[in-house]
C-alpha cells in the first residue's frame, strides 16, 4: 500500500502544516447557513487541500458530492451538474457538501461561459461548497470574489521531517540523515511527494547511506534505458530519473519541468529516432496505454495508481527498443530540421517585435496573417529591407532579417 494512502489523516488534528488555514476551514463548515459564502482553497498540489475536505465532511458528518472543474470546462456540463444538487438538496437525508476542485482548469480560453456561470451560482449556494485551485491568479479573480479565501503553503521542512521520522518509525525503517534531508528538500513542501520518495528509498531504490542521494538526470537516464541490456537496470533508470507524470490538463510549466515530463521526454526521443516504423509504432501504443492510467490517476486523484507507471513504461518498452539507437532529445523532430526552424524563429521573432505594434495585434497574429503579405509586398514593389527598418524602425538588424526573409520568398 502506498504511504501517501496509508497515512492520510482520518481526523484534521491529524494533519501536518496550514495550522490557520485548516482552523478557518472548520469555522467556515461549523458556521454555515444557507446562501453563505464558498469556501476557496488555494495552494500548490501536496499541501493537504483535498484531504482537508475529507476530512471535514467526515467529521461535521456530510455527504460530499465531488466534482473535478477541469474536466467539465463548458457551462452546460457544468450547469447539468451543478443545478441537481442546489435544488434537490432537501430530498436528501443527511447534509450533503459541493467539493468543486481544481476550478483553475476551467478559466481557459475553451471555457465557453463555465466561469461566469460558476460565479453566478456561487453568489446564492443551497448547500456548502468548497472550491480548490492550485495558484492564486487573475484567471479566478472574479470567482474569488465571491468566496472566502483560505490560502495554503508548502508545508515547512521541520514539520516535514517530524512527519517524516513518525513514519518511519510507524514502518519500522530507517534511513540515513542525508536521506532524510535530501527527502525533505526535494519534497518541496508536498507532503505526497515526500512520502511516495520515502517509500522508494526504504523499498531499496535508493541507497540508505548517510550520504545523499541525487536523482538521476532525465537525459543520462533515458539514454541508459534504451542502451542497457539489463530489463531490471533499464527499470531502476526509469524509477531513479529526475522526472515526472504531470497532469496533462495543466500545459502552463516553465521550461524546467517541461523538461522533466517523462512521458514528454520518451515520446520525443521515441519519434525522433530513426527506428523502423513498426518498432517506433508499438513504443507509442505502450505510451498511449500508460498515458490513460496518468490521466485516470490525475482526474480521480488515484494517486495509487501511479506506482505501476514505471512498472508499465520500463516493461513495455524495453523489448522493442532494444538495439535501435534511440537517444534522448527533448524535442520531437530531428536536429537537422529542428536547427533552421530555430534560427528562422530568431530571425522573424525580431520582425515581429517592430511589425505587430504597428498592425496593433499581437505577435503571433503578425507573424501568420500579416508578416507573408508584407515580405510580398516589399519585393513586389522593389523596396530595399534595410532602409525600410532605418526609416521606419530605426533599427538596421530588422533590415537584415527582413532581407533573409525576402530572399527566402524569392528562391520559391
Amino acid at each position: 500500500m502506498m504511504w501517501s494512502e496509508k497515512y492520510r489523516p482520518e481526523g484534521i488534528e491529524q494533519m501536518v502544516g496550514n495550522e490557520d488555514a485548516r482552523l478557518a476551514a472548520a469555522k467556515w463548515l461549523a458556521t454555515w447557513v444557507n446562501g453563505a459564502k464558498p469556501l476557496l482553497l488555494i495552494g500548490p498540489p501536496g499541501t493537504g487541500k483535498t484531504t482537508l475536505v475529507r476530512v471535514l465532511v467526515r467529521q461535521f458528518s456530510y455527504d460530499m458530492i465531488e466534482m473535478n472543474a477541469s474536466d467539465t470546462r463548458n457551462k452546460e456540463s457544468l450547469k447539468t451538474r451543478i443545478v441537481p444538487v442546489f435544488q434537490n438538496a432537501s430530498l436528501f437525508a443527511k447534509n450533503m457538501l459541493l467539493f468543486l476542485d481544481e476550478v483553475d482548469g476551467i478559466s481557459g480560453r475553451e471555457d465557453s461561459g463555465g466561469l461566469d456561470m460558476l460565479v453566478d451560482f456561487m453568489k446564492e449556494p443551497t448547500v456548502p461548497v468548497i472550491m480548490a485551485a492550485n495558484e492564486k491568479s487573475a484567471k479566478i479573480k472574479d470567482l474569488a470574489k465571491v468566496c472566502k479565501r483560505v490560502e495554503f503553503s508548502p508545508v515547512p521542512p521541520r514539520l516535514l521531517m517530524l512527519f517524516l521520522e513518525h513514519v518511519l518509525q510507524e514502518e519500522g525503517t530507517k534511513l540515513g540523515p542525508g536521506d532524510k534531508i535530501s527527502l525533505v528538500n526535494n519534497s518541496g513542501g508536498d507532503i505526497r511527494s515526500l512520502l511516495n520518495g520515502a517509500q522508494s528509498r526504504a523499498a531499496g531504490y535508493a541507497t540508505g547511506s548517510n550520504k545523499d542521494v541525487t536523482e538521476i538526470d532525465i537525459g543520462d537516464a533515458i539514454n541508459g534505458f534504451f542502451t542497457t541490456n539489463n530489463p531490471e537496470q533499464a527499470r531502476m533508470l526509469i524509477s531513479k530519473a529526475d522526472a515526472s507524470y504531470p497532469d496533462p490538463r495543466y500545459s502552463v510549466m516553465n521550461p524546467e519541468n517541461r523538461r522533466k515530463d517523462m512521458m514528454a521526454a520518451l515520446f520525443s526521443s521515441i519519434v525522433a529516432s530513426h527506428a523502423d516504423q513498426a518498432s517506433i509504432a508499438a513504443m507509442l501504443g505502450v505510451l498511449s496505454k500508460v498515458d490513460v492510467h496518468i490521466g485516470r490517476a490525475n482526474s480521480g486523484r488515484q494517486w495509487s495508481i501511479l506506482r505501476y507507471i514505471d512498472k508499465m513504461l520500463a516493461g513495455g518498452l524495453y523489448a522493442p527498443s532494444r538495439e535501435k539507437g534511440i537517444r534522448y532529445t527533448q524535442y520531437s523532430l530531428p536536429w537537422p530540421l529542428m536547427g533552421p526552424i530555430f534560427a528562422r524563429s530568431q530571425s522573424t521573432r525580431k520582425i515581429l517585435s517592430e511589425l505587430a505594434p504597428a498592425v496593433y495585434t499581437s505577435k503571433s497574429t503578425a507573424g501568420s496573417t500579416v508578416l507573408p503579405y508584407f515580405i510580398r509586398f516589399l519585393i513586389d514593389k522593389k523596396i530595399d529591407p534595410i532602409e525600410f527598418a532605418i526609416d521606419n524602425f530605426g533599427d538596421e538588424s530588422v533590415g537584415e532579417s527582413i532581407s533573409k526573409e525576402m530572399q527566402k520568398v524569392g528562391k520559391k
